[in-house]
């Protein structure tokens, strides 16, 4: 179907966020903008207002590390001082982040590609304006700019 109604669109994205969580044997994973959480998937551990608020204060940070994957790096580190989960980020033209709290977030990456791939397809139905990138230039309807990042744990 071309044209899906935004609830069907949402319910999809809702149950494939849950899906990357599940199969990273993860505590958490949100879909977010830097306005908010847009939708999230929780295990049933307690860990989810945890994370809810890492994200929630740290999204601004969150979004300026791919401008800083070049170059030396942000000058604070968002994820300092957190050394309880690993994370899995991916943003989606700039616009729209996914993020899966996790044990093992290399293994979550290496695993998830066809995932991601249904997931950035679904985001970018849901909101046309993802299609964008930050800017405002591009139509990136075949194939969105993903920017990857893998955060690993403090083993310690």
């Amino acid at each position: 179907m071309v044209f899906e109604s935004k609830e069907r669109l949402g319910e999809q994205v809702a149950g494939l966020l849950q899906a990357l969580r599940e199969r990273g044997g993860g505590a958490y994973a949100a879909v977010f903008e830097p306005t908010g959480i847009l939708f999230e998937s929780a295990s049933e551990d307690g860990a989810a207002a945890l994370l809810r608020g890492f994200l929630r204060e740290r999204t601004a940070a969150l979004f300026a590390l791919p401008g800083h994957m070049d170059g030396p790096g942000p000058a604070e580190d968002p994820f300092a001082g957190w050394d309880a989960h690993a994370f899995l980020l991916v943003f989606v033209n700039g616009r729209v982040g996914i993020l899966a709290a996790c044990e093992d977030a290399e293994g979550l990456e290496a695993e998830a590609d066809e995932l991601l791939k249904a997931l950035c397809d679904r985001l970018l139905r849901f909101d046309e304006r993802w299609r964008l990138d930050g800017q405002g230039r591009g139509l990136f309807v075949g194939r969105p700019r993903l920017d990857v990042i893998v955060i690993g744990r403090e083993e310690g």
